[in-house]
């Protein structure tokens, strides 16, 4: 462990440019609907739809199932401060990752906690559990205060965003010049990037104990919120994902796994000013802003003023340490840090909302990923993995510091930028372009471009007829709330634009502070592909086009009735069953509870038959279907003898599958329980065709050819007995074509090529009979032949197929099938060119695959 030094001592007497200018505060625009802003807080949702809903206490998270927070002690009740929780020893394992690199093992970080919570300077709260039960901590950091005065900090703090407004007239009379500036620091996400972990806590140390008037001087103007770490199931075991195997640092806009919703309730809780996320390895090190494209739903004019300038400042004290091996040569006989926006033409963008810091931008934060330099992992001697696990503590210390030093020297500039920012939300503004000049001069290649523009008056997602889906819509606003957008509801029917709704629909006022969420998470975005030749990562998203519900756009300037709209607090589909006494009963599967409500229905051991229309018969009475109505806010409806004559019987599938992370988790939350296959495992007898009737591929780890003679032919009689196969992408059309199966020809577009795209769907096909228009592509594959005897169930838009992403010659696959399906060797078998699972966000798409494995 590094030996500690005062926590400024690593810093730069001076910053390089100084700081950051005040934000120029345009006039403020009244809100035309005179509704008040008013954002719910603290909520979390779960991974399953039918669970989503139950209200909070403010800033509690999402906690693993059937596990609670620790509870504080009374006696550890601090004043001024949310909850100062019980932190209990875990088991020590001596296989922790983190202990070969002379870094802090898990097991060691509770005893350090209590440590720190001797000072009354700092609480420590469990904020959620990881996927295999570890806790996750969050250490908050500040002078101590009373209850009052806590509280009074509370309502300043909420008055940023639901009135930023009187925020900033109350900033200008004085208000908030003894208000402590929210910070954050989250570390780890990465379960191999260790060494944010051990800075922090280094960091902390100091915030906790330290005499400095440097220190306590910052802890008089901040409350500094640390995520100790992530990823402890990661980091105990050196793996990169969680043990669901999600990269989290991409799950952020979906929120799939329990960590990232433990984090993401903090980041709405404190909406902090500046935020820091800790990652490694990249040789030089590496601290944000990024190259282009920028995300367009950003205030990035506002952004980038101070983003820079942190950067600079960060970069002075990483500097400062002398770890030479931590920084390039600058050319000119001096050193640099690597700084995208400055120093990079392209591929460090920060486009997608997947990431932390830029999740953390929606909510007006100056968000930084910091990557340490030197990779301590592979076959090194035991001095050199210790050399650069030091000096990459070293690094995260000095970046957290520089940092810290920034917020506190420009803390009132920051605090008027972020209510800006809040306040353009509010008024309906337009973004602007950078006009900073320093970002200007700096700027590498188009790294200065941005895409200004206006957003859409409101959002409705309506009830009733015009609703695709009540379960996916109750779904998405919920999803909304817990990401601190502002919803209404409308008790009464109403006129809006030209359009009649029925009471019921849900109103999003597009006049709110984080608006540029919203827009992330309900528009459908654009085409990149000419803004730049490389994206880092994925280039289209959106749950208001692959969730499932129904979304509309209001664009006219109208006025929202706020006598008919009130605002949610909480939204769930409450279910519905047929009145009169029935013994059978209709569902029509269109979301993920849908999906859900079958497999449980199944599991009961209740009969159910499919239509040729998809619709499920199911022979049972209101006792029965009552209950599951409830649980998953599904509709039993009516359904007559002659249509119910028409089902064939549906029974519980038993899955296999070769796949990704990603789809082994979504279709574990739709209900299925999916086992691993692999030809090993046939050949070895572990595994049985006769234990599985639908086999899902999308990797090659099951190859048929390498069965061996025995298992080859068990497997074509488990197909010629009705077997169930369906594939995914190039790896499942390899799948098909190594069994012999389907008749068909794929082509793919460009591997780093993914998007949103309009299709369209054969209204006969059970499988996508009754799917969406759009689904979601990631190294497309479409088939350019079809053989005999193939149905095509869903092909690309022959024109404009290509609604939002980063796909280079997208031209060749229009109007070309993406999925097919048929039946060879006596068993069914659907390919998938589509993404149908991709990181368990597409949900809307969810019910093809389900359809397809029901067969």
């Amino acid at each position: 462990m590094a030996v500690r030094r005062p926590l400024m001592a690593l810093l730069a007497a001076v910053l390089l440019f100084g700081p950051a200018p005040a934000a120029v505060a345009a006039p403020a625009a009244p809100d035309p609907t005179g509704a008040s802003v008013q954002s719910p807080r603290g909520q979390s949702d779960t991974d399953l739809p039918f669970t989503v809903g139950s209200p909070q206490q403010r800033g509690r998270s999402a906690d693993a199932p059937g596990r609670q927070p620790a509870q504080p002690a009374p006696s550890a009740k601090l004043p001024g401060k949310p909850r100062n929780d019980v932190i209990q020893d875990v088991p020590v394992e001596l296989t922790d990752a983190s202990i070969p690199l002379n870094l802090i093992p898990y097991h060691d970080i509770p005893a350090a906690l209590r440590g720190l919570q001797r000072s009354d300077r700092i609480s420590v709260e469990v904020i959620g559990q990881s996927v295999l039960g570890r806790d996750l901590h969050l250490v908050v950091a500040t002078s101590p205060m009373s209850d009052a005065a806590w509280t009074s900090w509370q309502k300043l703090s909420d008055l940023r965003f639901s009135d930023p407004v009187a925020a900033r007239a109350t900033m200008a009379a004085g208000g908030y010049d003894t208000w402590r500036t929210p910070l954050f620091v989250n570390n780890n996400i990465h379960g191999n990037e260790w060494e944010g972990t051990d800075a922090s806590l280094q960091v902390l140390q100091e915030l906790a104990f330290s005499t400095d008037p440097e220190v306590v001087g910052m802890l008089d103007r901040h409350v500094i919120a640390f995520v100790v770490t992530s990823n402890p199931d990661g980091r105990v075991a050196a793996t990169r994902a969680n043990a669901n195997g999600f990269d989290m640092n991409r799950d952020f806009i979906t929120a799939s796994q329990p960590e990232v919703r433990a984090v993401r309730a903090q980041l709405v809780r404190y909406s902090p000013l500046t935020m820091v996320d800790i990652h490694g390895y990249v040789s030089c090190t590496l601290i944000e802003p990024t190259t282009g494209p920028h995300g367009d739903n950003y205030e990035y004019d506002l952004y980038i003023t101070h983003a820079l300038r942190n950067a600079l400042a960060m970069e002075q004290a990483v500097l400062a340490t002398g770890e030479t091996r931590a920084s390039c040569a600058d050319g000119s006989g001096g050193r640099r840090t690597d700084i995208p926006f400055r120093d990079r033409a392209q591929g460090w963008d920060d486009w997608p909302p997947i990431f932390t810091p830029m999740y953390s931008m929606y909510h007006g934060t100056i968000g930084h990923t910091i990557e340490v330099p030197l990779n301590p992992r592979g076959n090194l001697t035991e001095a050199e993995r210790h050399e650069r696990t030091r000096i990459n503590t070293a690094v995260a210390r000095a970046s957290i510091e520089g940092n810290l030093r920034y917020a506190t020297e420009n803390r009132a500039a920051l605090l008027d930028n972020q209510l800006e920012w809040f306040r353009r939300g509010a008024a309906g503004e337009p973004t602007r372009p950078i006009d900073d000049p320093l970002a200007l001069s700096l700027a590498r290649g188009d790294n200065a471009k941005t895409h200004p523009q206006s957003f859409p008056r409101a959002y409705v997602i309506p009830a009733g007829t015009g609703q695709r889906s009540e379960t996916a819509a109750a779904r998405l606003v919920q999803f909304m709330l817990d990401n601190d957008v502002v919803v209404h509801r409308a008790w009464r029917p109403f006129t809006l634009d030209g359009t009649r709704h029925e009471a019921g629909a849900y109103v999003v006022d597009m006049r709110q502070a984080k608006r540029g969420l919203v827009s992330a998470l309900l528009d459908v975005g654009r085409d990149v592909t000419q803004d730049f030749n490389a994206m880092y990562d994925i280039s289209a998203w959106s749950h208001g086009h692959l969730w499932g519900a129904t979304v509309q756009r209001v664009t006219r300037n109208v006025t929202l009735d706020d006598k008919v709209l009130r605002p949610v607090t909480e939204a769930r589909a409450t279910g519905s069953v047929a009145p009169g006494n029935r013994s059978q009963y209709g569902l029509v599967v269109d979301s993920v509870a849908g999906i859900q409500a079958v497999n449980r229905l199944l599991d009961d051991g209740v009969t159910l038959g499919r239509t040729p229309d998809g619709t499920f018969v199911v022979s049972a009475g209101a006792a029965v279907v009552g209950p599951i109505a409830e649980a998953y806010g599904v509709e039993f409806t009516k359904i007559t003898p002659p249509q119910a004559r028409t089902a064939t019987p549906v029974s519980r599938v038993r899955l296999g599958v070769a796949a990704n992370a990603g789809e082994i988790h979504a279709l574990r939350q739709m209900g299925f329980a999916p086992i691993s296959v692999t030809h090993t495992a046939f050949n070895s007898g572990a595994l049985s065709f006769a234990d599985f009737d639908a086999l899902f591929v999308s990797t090659t780890s099951f190859n048929p050819l390498s069965l061996d003679a025995t298992r080859s032919a068990e497997f074509t009689r488990w197909l010629g007995d009705g077997g169930t196969v369906v594939g995914r992408g190039s790896s499942g059309k390899l799948f098909n074509d190594r069994a012999g199966l389907l008749d068909v020809t794929i082509a793919a577009g460009r591997s780093d090529a993914n998007g949103i795209v309009a299709v369209r769907n054969d209204p006969a096909s059970p499988i996508t009979g009754n799917a969406l228009p759009t689904a979601f592509v990631d190294a497309p594959q479409y088939f350019t032949r079809v053989g005999d005897g193939v149905r095509v169930d869903q092909r690309l838009a022959a024109e404009g197929f290509f609604l939002a992403g980063h796909w280079g010659g997208q031209e060749a696959a229009a109007g070309h099938a993406v999925v097919v399906s048929g039946v060879a060797k006596g068993a069914n078998v659907t390919l998938f060119g589509t993404e149908p699972l991709f990181r368990a966000h597409p949900e809307g798409l969810y019910p093809q695959v389900a359809n397809a494995l029901w067969q």
